[in-house]
């Protein structure tokens, strides 16, 4: 009998615990059909907009370069040698004169030298000859009175011809002196060019932006004069050298306003304008550039030589247009449609139109507008439509509303 009653009971808890099982299997099946497999039909979208405004929007062209100094000169050395001293270091400022270093002048000194020694030879020959022509002269004068007295007798005529030929020598050896005087005085002059060559000057006023030699280093001027300094003249005025893309070139022209940064002062802009547009061109990395030349004011000395810049070149000004965000241009619609089996949404794109326009928000739902864009700046564009006012809204994005 007690086995009996234990075969009852495990049937009573067996059914039981299949009651609980069912009732679990229930709830988790109609959970995982409303999480599933249920319709989104209701799910609602949040467009996210903005009014319509008209302002003004100038279009501009972006292009890159880098300061340089309005004027700057490049200071070499016309004769070889070694440098002996330095005087100036980067950064100083120097006057127009000022002597910046000094070559050995041992080899030039000694030419010049021997060049002055040479013109002093080329005197005294020439003393030397004025002397034996003063003696072959007075000769001859003599000569021509005895022959007057003798009618005609005397000198005989090998005296009178060789007294003759002295003369003429003596004129000859002259011509010969002065021209070897000529000569020794611009052989003196390119020596001692030479010797002053050896101290090197600054040709103008300004500040030392490069120091190419040190004491004890040997320069040669020999097919190509080696650069030992350069110097800004006044860095307070600085040149903006840009690349202009020659898909843009047509957009620019002198007189055009400009504004650029650099990256050493972030959140300052400066302002120019452009002095001129080189017509030569200039090919980097393959693609084809015209030089567009800036000039800045640097009072404040803030700009370097060699900064990178970006700078906009404003090239047309549109006066109360309707200004957009191009994600405006950009927005394409997701119609509302079923959830996938894991859940994830599964939105349909209206088709994509290429032909410009805008979404407008009304009665809570989008209206295709076509515009006409008259022109972009960065992340906004100037657009116009007879079909839209100020204050309309229009759609730049869409969300799923939470």
């Amino acid at each position: 009998m007690e086995e009996m009653q234990k075969i009852i009971n495990y049937h009573k808890d067996s059914t039981k615990w299949n009651k609980w099982a069912i009732l679990f299997i229930l709830v988790t099946l109609i959970s995982i059909y409303f999480f599933f497999f249920r319709e989104t039909h209701g799910m609602k979208y949040r467009y996210v907009s903005e009014v319509l405004q008209k302002s003004d929007l100038s279009l501009t062209v972006s292009a890159s370069g880098y300061i340089q100094p309005l004027e700057s000169v490049d200071v070499g050395t016309e004769v070889s040698g070694t440098i002996e001293e330095v005087y100036v270091d980067y950064n100083d400022q120097v006057k127009k004169g000022e002597l910046l270093a000094r070559l050995d002048t041992t080899k030039y000194q000694s030419a010049y030298d021997k060049a002055k020694a040479a013109l002093q030879m080329s005197k005294a020959a020439l003393e030397s000859a004025q002397a034996q022509y003063y003696q072959t002269k007075t000769t001859i004068e003599r000569y021509n009175k005895l022959k007057n007295a003798s009618k005609g007798t005397l000198p005989t005529q090998s005296d009178w011809d060789r007294e003759w030929a002295n003369y003429l020598l003596s004129k000859a050896q002259i011509a010969n002196a002065q021209a070897q005087i000529a000569q020794a005085i611009h052989t003196l002059k390119s020596a001692q060019y030479d010797l002053e060559r050896t101290k090197i000057y600054s040709p103008i006023t300004g500040t030392i932006l490069v120091r190419n030699v040190d004491p004890g280093q040997t320069v040669a001027a020999t097919f190509q004069t080696p650069v030992l300094f350069s110097i800004a003249k006044d860095l307070s005025k600085m040149e903006l050298q840009i690349s202009i893309d020659e898909a843009d070139i047509g957009k620019i022209q002198a007189g055009q306003k400009a504004s650029f940064g650099v990256d050493a002062y972030p959140d300052t802009t400066f302002d120019t304008k452009i002095r001129q547009v080189r017509i030569n061109s200039e090919v980097l990395e393959s693609v084809v550039t015209y030089k567009a030349i800036m000039e800045v004011d640097n009072k404040e000395l803030l700009l370097k030589p060699g900064m990178s810049v970006d700078a906009d070149i404003v090239t047309k000004m549109l006066k109360d247009v309707f200004v957009v965000k191009r994600s405006a241009l950009l927005f394409i619609p997701v119609k509302p449609a079923s959830q996938s089996f894991f859940g994830g949404e599964r939105g349909e794109k209206i088709e994509v139109d290429p032909k410009p326009h805008v979404w407008i928000l009304e009665d809570g739902l989008p209206k295709k507008v076509y515009v006409k864009v008259l022109g972009n700046n960065g992340p906004l564009s100037a657009i116009e439509s007879s079909d839209l006012q100020e204050g309309q809204k229009v759609i730049i994005n869409q969300e799923t509303a939470q």
